[in-house]
């Protein structure tokens, strides 16, 4: 988690930034995905998601979280302003976050402990489908995450009060087969609810993502230890002795919930696609892939293995986070982490993008001019890795002007910073081929 004109110095490439009526019309065409693209339906042109995330946080006192849509916070001149410089700008693409919410119940979807129905929150509802009918007037897809599921009793019935034995911490959103159950059930909602309110097979939705960044926590069973058994969702019986064996678990695992959530969303929308997303095992302090084991040197957490997913499930888009970190830094080297383009493992079955193309100042010198420039020769370089990134989404929008303390947002440079510095080397008005 974690962009505008520098051509012969720094420039804002201006937009339109009225605020126009919330539109709830057709959309644009369907995008779908093979093996090497996405594509649009109607015209069978390649389809290449350029644009940002759009993101706003808060903290009620017990954690920070995802406030884009929340009631009393939603800001439809914000969104209204940031799509119309998308579109003036040649972006078709805005990544979002759905907040289903917490154990708290007090925001999100869900803010009530004990409904009988999916969440109790219309109001949020009502902003999301406000905000995807002003993208869907502007020509810009919306790239919505899900990530868990609400925490009221509708779901937690669904989930069943026993647990996978040997399972803890968030792995058993992965690993136990009544928690993927209920995340199961939660995108059938959202996409039959979103269909209900906005009409049926939503075109201007680009992927239904369910999750932002999928990984193993390593330091909660079964990993925490290199002992022991484990059943993995697939049913069958790991041996957390052997790190092929710990690999195998996770790897069929992930496969065995990407099918049961793509089958939640497409018995709303059947011709939905459907992504998800994951950080590098470089970005965690990890040279590949082990088989979770305990690293008192990494991060503890083990990214998805995208190769694998993408190879076994079906899924159809993954998403690649990416953040440069100086020194000898290369996008080769931090996607081959994760077994992308890493010489001896076949190519990506299906496309990737990379959902979050993020710049520290920090890494820059605090030079935005250094950081526009890396940036554009970053987005370049992943047009090689493997078959090559199909879309890039910058990391933020604009984030850093909300309030730059939560979540060290204010650590990143926004694709507005500076009079849209990043913009001026990321914007397709300027540069059309993302690749050159």
């Amino acid at each position: 988690m974690k962009r505008t004109a520098l051509v012969a110095g720094i420039v804002l490439v201006g937009g339109l930034l009225g605020l126009a009526p919330a539109h709830a019309a057709a959309g644009p065409d369907r995008i779908k995905a093979d093996a090497n693209r996405l594509y649009d339906t109607v015209t069978g042109l390649t389809f290449t998601p350029r644009g940002a995330n759009y993101i706003r946080l808060a903290d009620r006192g017990h954690g920070v979280y995802h406030s884009a849509f929340e009631p009393g916070q939603y800001s439809p001149a914000d969104a209204q302003g940031m799509l119309n410089q998308l579109h003036h700008d040649g972006y078709n693409t805005v990544r979002v976050f759905v907040d289903a919410g917490t154990w708290d119940f007090d925001h999100g979807l869900d803010t009530d402990p004990s409904p009988d129905a999916p969440w109790l929150n219309t109001p949020y509802l009502d902003n999301l489908v406000d905000f995807i009918g002003r993208a869907a007037a502007a020509g810009v897809y919306v790239l919505p995450t899900f990530e868990y599921a609400p925490m009221n009793q509708h779901y937690a019935d669904i989930a069943g009060g026993a647990r996978n034995p040997n399972v803890g911490g968030t792995n058993l959103w992965y690993m136990d087969r009544g928690m993927i159950a209920a995340k199961k059930a939660y995108l059938t909602a959202i996409v039959a609810t979103l269909g209900s309110r906005l009409g049926p097979n939503r075109t201007d939705i680009l992927s239904y993502e369910i999750d932002n960044e999928v990984f193993w926590q390593t330091d909660a069973a079964p990993f925490a230890t290199m002992s022991g058994t484990v059943v993995g969702a697939d049913g069958l019986t790991y041996d957390m002795s052997k790190p092929a064996d710990r690999q195998q678990a996770g790897d069929a695992s992930l496969v065995w919930y990407i099918d049961q959530a793509v089958a939640g969303v497409h018995a709303s929308d059947p011709d939905a696609l459907v992504s998800i997303g994951m950080f590098t095992n470089n970005a965690v302090g990890r040279a590949g892939f082990d088989g979770m084991q305990p690293d008192p040197g990494a991060r503890p957490m083990s990214p998805g293995n995208p190769v694998a997913i993408a190879k076994w499930s079906d899924i159809d888009l993954v998403d690649m986070h990416i953040y440069p970190s100086g020194g000898s830094y290369t996008p080769a080297a931090d996607l081959a982490s994760s077994d992308l383009g890493r010489a001896g493992v076949e190519s990506m079955p299906k496309p990737y993008v990379i959902g979050e193309l993020g710049a520290r100042k920090d890494v820059y010198g605090n030079s935005v001019t250094a950081a526009a420039v890396d940036m554009r020769n970053r987005q370049v370089q992943t047009c090689s890795v493997d078959k090559g990134a199909r879309g890039w989404l910058f990391w933020t929008y604009d984030t850093d002007l909300v309030d730059p303390d939560l979540a060290d947002q204010g650590l990143f440079y926004s694709l507005i910073d500076n009079s849209g510095a990043i913009n001026g080397q990321l914007a397709p008005i300027v540069r059309a081929d993302p690749c050159r």
